[in-house]
């Protein structure tokens, strides 16, 4: 079976149904995760990393999930001869059968109950990027049509992927579009998890003001508040049909090519509307099924999610859920008849029965309501004759309630008892793949005690990844028994792993199957890991512990190699450090003149000895930074440690990449501290020396005090962007802010900026303002607004205050407290134009413009009898 990944409640359900079927009939199951390990937050690929599919040289049949392929590599696949099917995915052959769940009859059903609660704007959630979105999507629109309602383009709420946060996305468009809808039908559980707790989170009451049902039943539904209703497409029995239509063509028998639906249920719960759990199953009418057996049948058929485990288990799920209801009816049958209780080991195999089948979170609620039901509707059928024997079947009835209850809080105790095994296996394998410090990973010692199954570790034997089946080799197994160990050091191919004695060690019929998962982390691809286990099935995230391991392993492995790298450059350092230390006694010779050097060039030398970790700074280096001799010693910090914070990181790059090889002499500005406490602007300018081997020995340079040529760089600098009279902005840094303002007011509905214009202005007959007018201009325009904010003079008279991401409520308060401050100091010399938002604005310019365009206006509406022009 090759799958994207080999875990989670749909990849794992529908993995978990091909096996159960294929045990059934005598078959063992390898399952083959396509895509890599450690997948960043679901976000998969555009292909596998499998260039070669695994397994395929000794396997009878194959099964293909969608998307786990290519639509080349599927086509490739038939070249080998073996049979597949296919599960949600295109055909790449017209004869290839293709097994999907009924996502057409389960969005009918969903929209229909929706239309029933009295709902006619109804919306659709989903990525259509796979094939049964695309297929949920035309159900919906189709049974709206049936139903002469025409889906508007304004109901479609598109998620970017089908998880969480596509639904988180798609809510925050309808409540930008002013929320068009009553209901929603979402492609998967997760987008309608994202969506629901997105509407929560702005003041909706759900489903009051927005009902949902999704599609997929995933126990993360029915964690949600309010609890999700959903369309259950019954992933193990798709898993299960694919299998059955496998072995028919494996027998030569004729299957039909296209496609082979599976049945769906609709599971409601509170999210519809719904103001409790019901199922499927109370929908039958009472003249179809006096005394409810068909209802008992029915909740079976939709309260589990498959038998695993091992007894009665290990038939397929029809038999199993047919044991269940036989196991309730004949209790409530005696009590009927004979009016005596149920016998205890009969209640005790129903609670068995019950854990084993694994029933949904809802499914003891759902239990209650058909068997209460069901009492109810025996009761009234009793025959007179056995009138007497109602109040014993009513007493079974709550036994049979009992033992049902006993077996559903079982169950959720043996899921609770099973991820705390895995939290505990994930520890263990955490502690020993990281610490680096034990025997190899390739050995697989790292594996729990609690693993009792068998594994096998392959690398491959190059990095040459082109066309055709790759080499590897197995470097490690684990076997209880000893009896694989001498695969370890074979070399095989691709499609011929897992090799089959691993295969055939393992029990067929057993609740076991082989996965095997890519060794995979960011850009490494070590090879494959095979390992027998069961699959996980009820997880919302299809993370499998397999998965995790794989993604470890490559980790490990990795640091593996470095340490191993390491300590060849450890052995080749203490090499070089023999030759440096012959070399240092003729640098010690040399000093002298060094020194003599610098004090004639008034530059500060230092020589930083790499083997020894030690740095000789010259008495003309303390001398420039004015620290005495003593009290500088030999150590890289008493350079480094003076730096300014802000060079710190950029010096020690520099001298990092001198040191690893750097082409181009070392030359930085930087700042650093002297003995008064202030910061010094020093050039500093160095070489490497190399020892015999290549290796760098030795870094010397000089340092400069540079400290006035760099202030006057800075101030030109300053100068060019900021007014020289006020030291506010100038127009042309203004004018750069404006259009990045405008720029993020584009890219983001949520952003937008103020934008006000002060003037000061002459009294008519009056040729100067007066000096202390702009005097005390400037001095409140130098207090800061908020950081973000930008004051600037754009001309002599003329001052623009450009406010960040300001608020939907017009002019903010930081604006409106400095204008009048301004009016109440300065007086009436002033003019002043605001403009509350820069939005539909072309260009900082036409910004400028507008905002005059504002003030002009104000001074028109102004009293003409004022002295103000």
């Amino acid at each position: 079976m090759l799958s994207p990944v080999v875990g989670g409640f749909y990849f794992g359900a529908l993995i978990a149904g091909v096996a159960r079927a294929a045990r059934g009939a005598g078959h063992r199951v390898v399952a083959v995760q396509t895509y890599p390990a450690g997948l960043d937050r679901e976000r998969y690929p555009d292909e596998s990393v499998l260039d070669t599919p695994v397994a395929l040289g000794a396997v009878d049949g194959l099964v293909v999930i969608g998307k786990s392929l290519s639509a080349e590599r599927l086509a490739a696949v038939r070249e080998w001869g073996v049979p597949v099917v296919l599960i949600s995915e295109d055909p790449a052959h017209p004869d290839d059968p293709v097994v999907v769940p009924d996502n057409v009859g389960g969005v009918r059903e969903a929209v229909e109950h929706l239309l029933w609660h009295g709902h006619t704007a109804i919306g659709f959630l989903g990525n259509l990027g796979q094939r049964d979105m695309r297929e949920r999507f035309a159900a919906y629109r189709s049974t709206l049509a049936e139903h002469g309602i025409e889906s508007d383009d304004a109901w479609w709420y598109e998620a970017s992927d089908n998880q969480e946060l596509g639904g988180a996305d798609a809510a925050a468009r309808m409540l930008a579009a002013g929320t068009p809808t009553t209901a929603v039908i979402a492609a998967t559980d997760r987008n309608a998890v994202g969506f629901q707790r997105a509407l929560r989170s702005h003041g909706l009451v759900l489903p009051r003001d927005q009902a949902v049902v999704a599609f997929d039943h995933a126990d993360s539904g029915a964690r949600v508040s309010p609890r999700l209703s959903t369309v259950d497409p019954h992933f193990g029995r798709v898993g299960e049909q694919a299998v059955h239509l496998l072995l028919a063509r494996m027998h030569g028998d004729d299957v039909a090519p296209g496609e082979h639906r599976v049945a769906s249920s609709l599971v409601v719960r509170e999210s519809c509307g719904c103001t409790e759990v019901t199922s499927p199953a109370t929908a039958v009418p009472v003249d179809e099924d006096t005394v409810g057996g068909a209802l008992l049948r029915r909740l079976a058929d939709v309260a589990f999610a498959g038998p695993v485990g091992s007894g009665t288990a290990r038939r397929s799920g029809h038999d199993a859920r047919e044991a269940w209801w036989r196991a309730v009816e004949e209790p409530l049958d005696v009590a009927a008849e004979r009016g005596t209780a149920p016998a205890p080991a009969a209640l005790g195999r129903l609670s068995d029965l019950t854990a084993a089948l694994q029933p949904h979170p809802e499914a003891l609620e759902q239990m209650v309501t058909v068997l209460r039901t069901v009492e109810c509707r025996r009761v009234a059928a009793l025959p007179p004759a056995r009138a007497d024997n109602a109040p014993a079947l009513r007493r079974a009835v709550t036994d049979v309630l009992l033992a049902v209850t006993k077996g559903c809080t079982r169950a959720m105790l043996a899921r609770s008892g099973q991820l705390e095994r895995t939290i505990v296996d994930q520890y263990e394998v955490d502690m020993d793949l990281l610490r680096g410090d034990g025997a190899s990973p390739r050995a697989l010692g790292w594996l729990p005690r609690g693993v009792r199954g068998h594994a096998c570790l392959g690398l491959w034997a190059s990095n040459d990844r082109g066309p055709g089946d790759r080499e590897m080799e197995i470097v490690g197994v684990h076997d209880t028994t000893g009896t694989l160990s001498r695969l370890v050091g074979v070399r095989t191919t691709a499609s011929q792993f897992p090799p089959p004695a691993l295969t055939r060690a393992g029990t067929v019929g057993s609740n076991e199957l082989t996965f095997v998962v890519p060794v995979t982390f960011g850009g490494s691809d070590w090879g494959l890991l095979a390992i027998d286990g069961t699959v996980e099935t009820r997880s919302t995230q299809p993370r499998d512990r397999f998965n995790h391991w794989a993604a470890l392993l490559a980790v490990a492995l990795d640091q593996e190699r470095l340490l191993a790298s390491l300590r060849e450059q450890r052995k080749a350092l203490e090499q070089a450090a023999a030759r440096e230390r012959a070399l240092a006694d003729t640098v010690r010779e040399s000093e002298e003149r060094y020194a003599l050097a610098s004090m004639a060039a008034h530059d500060g030398t230092w020589d930083w000895d790499v083997s020894a970790g030690t740095v000789y700074y010259s008495p003309r280096w303390k001398q420039t930074l004015g620290y005495a001799d003593e009290v500088i010693g030999d150590q890289p910090a008493e350079w480094l440690e003076r730096v300014h914070p802000a060079d710190r990181d950029e010096l020690s790059a520099a001298i990092a990449a001198q040191l690893g090889g750097g082409g181009t002499p070392l030359e930085l500005e930087h700042r650093v501290r002297t003995q008064s406490g202030d910061y010094r602007w020093m050039m500093c300018r160095a070489v490497t020396v190399l020892d015999d081997a290549g290796c760098p020995a030795r870094l010397v340079g000089t340092l400069v005090d540079v400290t006035e040529r760099k202030e006057a760089e800075i101030a030109l600098q300053r100068d060019a962007l900021h007014d020289p009279e006020t030291g506010l902005v100038n127009r042309l840094l203004l004018l750069d802010r404006l259009g990045a303002a405008l720029l993020r007011c584009r890219r983001s509905p949520s952003y937008d900026c103020a934008v006000a214009l002060v003037r000061v202005q002459e009294r008519v007959g009056d040729d100067d303002p007066g000096p202390d007018v702009h005097r005390e201009v400037v001095r409140q325009l130098r207090r800061p607004l908020r950081e973000g904010d930008t004051t600037a003079r754009t001309a002599e008279d003329d001052f623009v205050i450009l406010v960040d991401d300001v608020g939907p409520d017009g002019m903010p308060e930081r604006l409106k407290e400095l204008l009048e401050r301004l009016r109440r100091d300065v007086g009436p010399r002033l003019a002043v134009g605001v403009l509350g938002s820069v939005r539909g604005l072309r260009d900082a310019h036409e910004v400028l413009r507008e905002v005059e365009m504002v003030l002009l206006r104000a001074q028109a509406r102004t009293d003409p009898r004022t002295a103000l022009r």
